[in-house]
């Protein structure tokens, strides 16, 4: 075989890998979930000022593609700050609030969203945003798995398995919210 073909090739840290999948596979379900249901229906907002089940989508997305950008730029800094117990404590402490059903207002960044988009387009862009994270994930030198590479609005700096929980948990937090509009539509 001819290693120098593959010389170039880089593999992803098993621990990112591990939690970029589940990230994909929760993705790859609710997408799938979502596939048979009509546009109206997803364009539908649940009352007047909230989202409509493509605008939780649409959030999703332009989160992991902001979250994205900053780690592509912070990884380009020279001095990068050390994970410290105050930062594991409040990773802690936003995941218990993702995961208490907490409602929290989305940062301006984040909070346009548009007013009707396709599933399908919304899939492209997804696609896109997760192939930009997966490159992130892979090129990520080792020596930065415990610097603090994403600023959370509310939480600070984390590192990059604690921003990958962030994702996730995140995710999970939105799933339950386009769950209940789902049942609250199929009534």
């Amino acid at each position: 075989m001819n290693t120098t073909l593959f010389s170039h090739i880089q593999l992803m840290n098993p621990v990112l890998e591990s939690r970029y999948l589940k990230l994909e596979e929760s993705r790859n379900r609710l997408i799938g979930e979502l596939e048979g249901l009509d546009e109206e229906l997803l364009n539908r907002p649940a009352a007047t000022g909230k989202w409509s089940i493509n605008q939780i989508v649409a959030h999703l997305i332009q989160v992991e593609q902001l979250t994205n950008s900053y780690i592509q730029r912070k990884v380009q800094e020279e001095e990068l700050e050390s994970a410290s117990l105050a930062h594991t404590l409040r990773s802690l402490l936003l995941r218990v609030a993702l995961h208490s059903g907490m409602k929290f207002k989305a940062p301006a960044a984040v909070a346009k969203v548009p007013a009707h988009a396709s599933l399908n387009s919304l899939r492209i862009q997804w696609d896109a945003a997760r192939y930009q994270l997966e490159d992130t994930l892979t090129e990520l030198p080792r020596p930065l798995l415990d610097k603090c590479v994403f600023r959370h609005p509310y939480a600070g700096m984390l590192t990059i398995t604690q921003t990958l929980a962030f994702l996730q948990d995140h995710f999970d937090h939105h799933a339950r919210q386009i769950s209940r509009l789902r049942q609250q539509w199929l009534k």
